[in-house]
């Protein structure tokens, strides 16, 4: 995309219809908006640098077009651009920046240097502007294209810059920004740089999942599937979706564009998750990079000064076109070999029958009560019995209106009285496992049924909280150090997570630009467990780690046993007696029972014997 060339001001009735006026808020709005200037000015190469997130030091080089030498001063000017001329052209951008306020913001608000040369040029020009206020203009050799140095940010404004978050947060959205950006345009060679460290360097070469590779390195994992639709000439979806199985716990890595915009769009999330609605649980989110194109008079960005929210003219059509697109690469014919075989990657397949293990001494002929009603009832056809006692009927619809009502009771106060004495778990009889996900035990009086991850959810998410709270948290060493590979963005959030990450036992450092090297991890955990523990600490959207530290520790829940993992009896004898540690056995930290119970009476009411 690219302007029309000569920089000009707007007219006043022009200048009236854009947008309020743009704000320079943190580092990220300066990095945005250069970038986005380069990208228009055609250049091939980009190369963004910062310091200290930012605040410090702001440094975007380009190939592009450059500025010629008499329009280097207006082009600080407000409502000063190369991209629109008159108001009929608001109804057609085609280019990221038309304001013509960018540069005008910036250089209110810090030191800024631009260099600048055109093609038809024999030398550069120079421009330094300090607060609005220029103090050096003159020419310089320069090769060709843009560079903006921008210096001291809100060095005169500092109510504002002492609202600015950490030099590690900053930098993260910076570095998450230039991620996207690299995807957004392929064929441009977009190198970045943070506090002298190279984090990634595209090869511009066009191959949309070289660069998806290249800056999200850990997105190969979710075996990405492409997506290419169209329907007629005026819409195409275009890009790579993740296969069912390849998800994430938060929206990070969904991202979309707009004719080459990176937007944030209810509609087009709204149609990712309708696209999937049937193929994850709630809380899990597809790896998406998708590309809309339409006609630009058909979509308005310019609705916000920070141009990340589109409005579409009509939305109900482009919602259920990307639903369409989305899930025809979902439904093509190789997609179910690729989610096969990412299931298979990531765990073991589901047993094809049920119970799938059984233990020694385990008789069925002798235990055919419990037995047989293991294998041929499950909580979900228990749910839809048919009974004909109006009773039961009324109890089980009232049962279904709990569950969907968010009222989380164990069965405890379901099916039976609360005993007045604690249920030892470890004292139970264990028969079996069932469907890789259910442990079967029982005593004189009940059968019961647990969950196995919400068991150790339970277990994990006590052990966590109190070696947050302990002052010696125990720790092993690592027989071999594990580097932990991580994408750009992820590697900045991750370094304002360390405290809260040492506080629970992980003793661990920078190893490179994406990476970080454990060298100890908490001694309840093994090692793959760790791993999975820190990778959810690090994808968690939390801001105040320390003030909500109990919402961490319960989304990272994920580094728990999974349902469809077969458990040995030790493993399962080992969870029985952990449990019985825990202050409240009976939810996991979301509130979803441990397990359930039957009396024999009530088998009996369901199987109409009585």
């Amino acid at each position: 995309m690219k302007g029309y060339g000569d920089i000009r001001l707007l007219e006043k009735d022009v200048a009236d219809k854009i947008a309020a006026g743009e704000v320079v808020e943190r580092p990220l709005s300066v990095v945005k908006e250069l970038t986005e200037n380069s990208i228009d000015a055609g250049a091939t190469s980009i190369s963004v640098e910062i310091e200290k997130g930012g605040r410090e030091y702001i440094r975007v080089t380009d190939n592009g077009c450059g500025i010629a030498p008499e329009q280097v001063s207006l082009a600080f000017m407000r409502h000063a651009t190369s991209k629109i001329r008159l108001e009929e052209d608001l109804n057609g951008i085609q280019t990221l920046g038309f304001r013509g306020e960018a540069l005008a913001s910036i250089a209110a608000v810090s030191k800024t240097e631009l260099i600048t040369k055109t093609a038809g040029e024999k030398a550069g020009t120079r421009i330094r502007i300090h607060g609005g206020e220029t103090v050096e203009c003159g020419s310089v050799a320069s090769d060709e294209g843009t560079t903006i140095i921008v210096r001291d940010l809100f060095y005169n404004t500092p109510a504002r810059r002492k609202f600015l978050r950490s030099d590690s947060a900053e930098a993260s959205l910076v570095i998450d920004y230039l991620s996207k950006m690299a995807i957004a345009c392929p064929d441009v060679r977009i190198r970045v740089k943070n506090n002298g460290s190279i984090l990634f360097s595209t090869l511009g070469g066009g191959d949309l999942l070289k660069a998806i590779q290249t800056v999200y390195g850990s997105a190969a994992e979710y075996r990405l599937l492409p997506v290419d639709y169209s329907e007629g000439g005026s819409l195409r979806l275009r890009g790579y979706v993740s296969a069912p199985t390849g998800f994430r716990r938060n929206r990070r890595m969904q991202i979309c564009f707009v004719n080459g915009r990176l937007v944030k769009d209810k509609t087009l999330d709204n149609a990712i998750d309708e696209a999937y609605r049937d193929k994850l649980f709630d809380g899990c989110y597809p790896v998406v990079f998708l590309f809309l194109e339409t006609d630009p008079a058909a979509v308005d960005v310019n609705i916000h000064p920070h141009k990340t929210e589109v409005k579409f003219y009509d939305e109900r059509v482009i919602y259920e076109f990307a639903v369409r697109g989305i899930r025809n690469a979902l439904l093509a014919p190789d997609a179910e070999n690729v989610g096969e075989m990412m299931a298979q990657k990531a765990e073991a397949p589901a047993p094809a029958a049920a119970p799938s293990v059984s233990y020694p001494g385990w008789d069925p002929q002798a235990e055919c009560s419990v037995a047989e009603t293991v294998n041929t009832v499950s909580w979900n056809e228990v749910n839809n019995i048919n009974l004909s006692s109006t009773e039961h009927d009324d109890y089980f619809s009232q049962l279904r209106q709990k569950e969907e009502s968010g009222r989380q009771q164990t069965l405890e106060e379901t099916f039976t009285e609360i005993s007045p004495q604690r249920l030892t778990f470890s004292s139970l009889e264990l028969v079996g496992q069932v469907f890789a996900t259910y442990i079967v035990l029982r005593d004189e009086n009940y059968v019961y049924f647990m969950d196995q991850h919400a068991a150790h959810e339970r277990v994990m998410y006590e052990r966590l909280l109190e070696s947050f709270n302990s002052e010696d948290t125990q720790t092993q060493m690592l027989l071999m150090p594990k580097i932990i590979q991580l994408p750009a963005a992820d590697k900045a959030a991750a370094e304002g997570k360390t405290d809260l990450l040492r506080s629970l036992g992980y003793v661990i450092d920078d190893f490179g630009p994406n990476e970080f090297i454990v060298k100890e991890v908490p001694a309840f955990f093994d090692e793959s467990e760790a791993e999975e523990f820190l990778r959810a600490v690090v994808e968690s959207d939390f801001k105040d780690t320390q003030a909500r530290r109990d919402e961490i520790i319960m989304a990272s829940c994920k580094s728990a046993v999974k349902g469809n993992d077969i458990l040995a009896p030790e493993e399962i004898k080992q969870l029985l007696i952990d449990l019985d540690l825990c202050e409240n056995p009976y939810n996991c930290p979301h509130g979803r029972p441990t397990y359930i119970r039957f009396s024999e009476y009530n088998l009996e009411k369901m199987f109409k014997r009585k």
